[in-house]
């Protein structure tokens, strides 16, 4: 087999062109993969503040709904920045319950290389009153 001498080093060449490409591809697949991440999370706070406000009393359900999902979030990790949590009671004719909204922005540490902007993820949950709750 012949060496061509133009063709020596052409895999180092290629190596460098093609790593900077690789690197990106990572960091985007991190990226996914804490924005499915914090859905989830934001998703199962939702539920759980919403759960916690259906069967507390009705004087303590904001803050009983809002405590249980920030408690959560918490639980679940540090993928979430900035957590805003609403919590209101509603009705619909006869039927009352309880509306938790949770939103937070995706946790972008070491992917500054990326350049992408803040990414807020939200979700919400509702459950209706219980009806034998404390109050």
């Amino acid at each position: 087999m012949k060496n061509n001498r133009f063709e020596t080093g052409s895999a180092s060449v290629e190596l460098v062109l093609l790593t900077p490409v690789l690197m990106i591809l990572v960091l985007l697949v991190v990226f996914a993969g804490r924005s499915g991440e914090v859905l989830l999370q934001v998703k199962h706070a939702a539920d759980q503040g919403a759960r916690a406000a259906s069967i507390s009393a009705v004087s303590k359900q904001t803050v009983e709904g809002r405590s249980a999902a920030l408690k959560d979030l918490i639980a679940t990790g540090v993928s979430c920045n900035n957590p805003r949590i609403s919590v209101e009671p509603q009705s619909l004719g006869t039927t009352r319950y309880v509306k938790v909204a949770v939103e937070c922005e995706v946790n972008r540490k070491g992917l500054d290389l990326l350049g992408v902007g803040a990414k807020t993820v939200r979700a919400e949950s509702i459950e209706v009153l219980d009806t034998y709750r404390a109050g």
